[in-house]
């Protein structure tokens, strides 16, 4: 009854959830890591400073429908290799970067085998594991990062850029496993902390890429950048 009261009056509901929000600062990881995020102009400036130039090999991991595609191209012009499993977002890219050859859209995900998954449909935010927000339904092909790499013969890659709905912990397993981690000179990654013990498998997989990189910037849960040593 108090909470539907206080729904009803809208100036004092938009005020506590205001607090609320600012209050999340100081006690949740992903909160506070998105606030500093945003005040550091993230999404503008530290996503984009990477030393790429036209002859850089960029692979985006989760492209959905090419934003940060969009803008690597106007600051840099490199080739980029578009990796989006969902057919809906997959066509959508190769209508929109049919006239850039530089642009290769793959109609598949990179995991730590090849098989066929069912994934969710939320847009952004789709993922083959479960989430409260839809049930996996569509079925998807995936593709072993070392079989990718291979096939496309990638010998370095200077940006690998991953935002994969939880699917990051098994592939960075696998890239490093099998020692391909020697070969991505800057990797940006975004860790979700919705997979069963996010945090102690987020930490482990830190702990082994501080073996080939170091950490440039770090906001837990949001984005975190590597680079070779």
């Amino acid at each position: 009854m108090f909470k539907e009261a206080i729904k009803k009056n809208t100036k004092t509901y938009n005020l506590l959830r205001k607090i609320r929000e600012v209050l999340r600062i100081f006690y949740n990881t992903k909160t506070r890591s998105r606030f500093f995020w945003n005040l550091r102009n993230g999404d503008t400036r530290l996503t984009l400073n990477y030393p790429l130039d036209k002859e850089s090999i960029v692979i985006d991991v989760g492209a959905y429908k090419g934003e940060f595609i969009e803008k690597l191209i106007k600051r840099h012009s490199p080739i980029i290799h578009a990796i989006e499993p969902i057919k809906e977002f997959s066509s959508y890219l190769q209508r929109k970067f049919v006239n850039d050859s530089n642009i290769i859209v793959h109609s598949f995900g990179l995991f730590d085998e090849t098989k066929k998954v069912k994934i969710s449909n939320l847009g952004a935010g789709s993922s083959i594991f479960a989430r409260k927000e839809g049930s996996a339904e569509q079925i998807i092909s995936l593709k072993s990062m070392s079989k990718f790499v291979e096939e496309e013969s990638i010998q370095e890659i200077d940006l690998l850029y991953m935002n994969i709905e939880g699917s990051e912990y098994q592939l960075l397993n696998h890239i490093i496993e099998t020692g391909l981690i020697q070969n991505v000179k800057h990797l940006q990654v975004q860790f979700h902390n919705y997979i069963l013990n996010s945090k102690l498998e987020r930490k482990k997989i830190r702990k082994k890429l501080r073996k080939t990189h170091y950490c440039v910037f770090n906001f837990p849960f949001i984005w975190e950048r590597w680079d070779r040593i």
